[in-house]
């Protein structure tokens, strides 16, 4: 009589369902501090565009001091609706930093002050952890 082999590879279904699930477990636990990194990186970023904003309102000021042209950056700086700054040595009134520089930061997160001297801070509202 001939003896029939019995196909011994790959693996059961069984094993299968169980790599799945513990998979799925890993992803359940990943898939929350995940996206919680997010948020502390968009708040990070947001904090990080504030600073330069503000280095440029600082050098903006020093050359319109300095040269004697133009009008400094004041401060209050525009309300939310009105986000952007006018560049006052421009001659076409483009933006100062909308396009190149991005957008002033959500108050909730932080805001831009700039003080007597022309000199810009950026005052975090909310703490990163």
């Amino acid at each position: 009589m001939k003896t029939i082999k019995k196909n011994e590879k790959g693996f059961t279904l069984v094993e299968l369902v169980i790599v799945v699930a513990i998979l799925a477990i890993l992803a359940a636990l990943l898939v929350p501090r995940i996206m919680g990194n997010v948020e502390d990186a968009k708040k990070s970023k947001e904090i990080a565009n504030a600073r330069t904003i503000a280095s440029e309102i600082t050098i903006q000021n020093a050359l319109v001091k300095v040269e004697g042209t133009g009008t400094t950056i004041p401060n209050p700086l525009p309300a939310s609706g009105e986000r952007t700054l006018q560049d006052s040595n421009s001659s076409n009134a483009e933006t100062y930093y909308n396009g190149s520089f991005g957008k002033l930061p959500d108050d909730s997160i932080c805001t831009i002050t700039v003080d007597s001297a022309g000199n810009a801070t950026v005052v975090e509202t909310t703490p990163t952890p």
